[in-house]
């Protein structure tokens, strides 16, 4: 009986946060930049938000990840950016790791083409 409980209280407690984590991270994605958005398209931001539970490092990973590289940002297409960021949990781990991958070997990076060092770097989504 205890188990049912602890169970149900699992469920009924922690649903409800995924669920607001995600939607507030389809807010930004959506959202028009002029306002504070990162202004995907109704898709991408599903995508990049799909399953979130930490909405904020997510978006702030995005935002890197897209990003000019002149910015500080590492300059991937939409696509990548949101195929790295997707569950972010750690935005600053997660791009941290995909510098390290993309770079040259010569600076210390491992040499990998774009596409590798997302896959290496990205969150597994379930």
């Amino acid at each position: 009986m205890k188990l049912i409980i602890i169970v149900f209280a699992f469920i009924f407690f922690s649903s409800p946060s995924y669920a607001n984590e995600a939607a507030k991270c389809f807010e930004k994605a959506w959202g028009h930049p002029e306002i504070g958005g990162l202004g995907l398209h109704r898709g991408g931001a599903i995508e990049l938000c799909q399953g979130a539970t930490k909405a904020n490092e997510i978006t702030n990973c995005y935002q890197k990840a897209w990003g000019n590289p002149e910015n500080g940002g590492l300059g991937l297409h939409r696509g990548g950016a949101i195929e790295l960021c997707q569950g972010a949990t750690n935005a600053n781990d997660t791009t941290k790791c995909f510098e390290k991958a993309w770079g040259h070997p010569d600076n210390g990076g491992l040499g990998l083409h774009r596409g590798g060092a997302i896959e290496l770097c990205r969150k597994p989504i379930k």
